[in-house]
C-alpha cells in the first residue's frame, strides 16, 4: 500500500484528487485541452501514471471533474449577490454582474469550449444541469417581476451574460462589462426602458 500523506486514506485520497485536478487546470490553462494527457497530469501531480487511474477510470472524467469543480463555488457567488440585494431588479443586476465577476476569475475560456466539444456526453449533461440551476436564480427573479414573458426574458438576460462573458474573454475590462451589463439589465427590466 502506497505510504499516506494525510490522517486517513480517504483524506489522502481526497488531496491527491485535488492534486490531479489542479494539475490537469494549470495544464488546460498553459497549453488547452491538447496538452492534457494522461502523462502531463502524471508528471505535474508528481505521481506515476498509472497511479492516476485510482482516481478516475480516462482523461475524460477527468476534465469532468475539472469543469464542474468550481461551479457550486459559482452558483453560491451569484446566489450571495442576488440575496444582498433588496428589489428584484438590482437582484437581476446582480446576477449578471456575480456571473462576469466569476467569469473573469481566469478560467473561464477554456472551460467553455471544454464544455462545447471534448466532454462526454454524461459530463455534457451534467453541465447542462449545472448551468440550468444557475438560471433559475434569474428566472426566480424574473418572475417576482411579474413580466409577462418571463421565460423570453430570462433567455434575453442570460444572452446579455453570454455577450459579456465572450468580451471579458476577448480582453475588455471587467469593470467596464460589468457597468455596461448592469445598464442594460435595468433597462431591460423597466417597462419603458427607462433606467431607474
Amino acid at each position: 500500500m502506497p505510504r499516506i500523506e494525510a490522517d486517513s486514506v480517504r483524506e489522502h485520497r481526497a488531496q491527491r484528487l485535488a492534486q490531479l485536478i489542479d494539475a490537469a487546470e494549470a495544464i488546460l490553462n498553459e497549453a488547452g485541452v491538447e496538452g492534457l494527457t494522461a502523462g502531463a497530469v502524471a508528471a505535474r501531480a508528481g505521481i506515476a501514471r498509472n497511479s492516476i487511474y485510482r482516481y478516475f477510470d480516462s482523461i475524460d472524467d477527468l476534465l469532468e471533474l475539472v469543469v464542474t469543480r468550481e461551479f457550486p463555488a459559482w452558483v453560491d457567488a451569484v446566489e450571495r449577490a442576488i440575496a444582498a440585494e433588496t428589489t428584484p431588479e438590482d437582484q437581476a443586476a446582480a446576477y449578471v454582474r456575480a456571473n462576469l465577476e466569476q467569469a473573469a476569475r481566469g478560467a473561464h475560456r477554456w472551460w467553455a469550449s471544454l464544455s462545447r466539444g471534448s466532454l462526454s456526453a454524461s459530463a455534457r449533461e451534467r453541465v447542462r444541469s449545472l448551468h440550468t440551476s444557475l438560471h433559475e436564480a434569474l428566472a426566480k427573479v424574473v418572475r417576482e417581476l411579474g413580466h409577462p414573458q418571463p421565460e423570453l426574458t430570462v433567455a434575453v438576460l442570460q444572452a446579455v451574460v453570454d455577450a459579456c462573458i465572450r468580451r471579458i474573454d476577448q480582453g475588455d475590462e471587467l469593470a467596464t462589462v460589468a457597468d455596461f451589463a448592469a445598464s442594460a439589465t435595468r433597462r431591460l427590466l423597466t417597462p419603458d426602458g427607462r433606467t431607474s
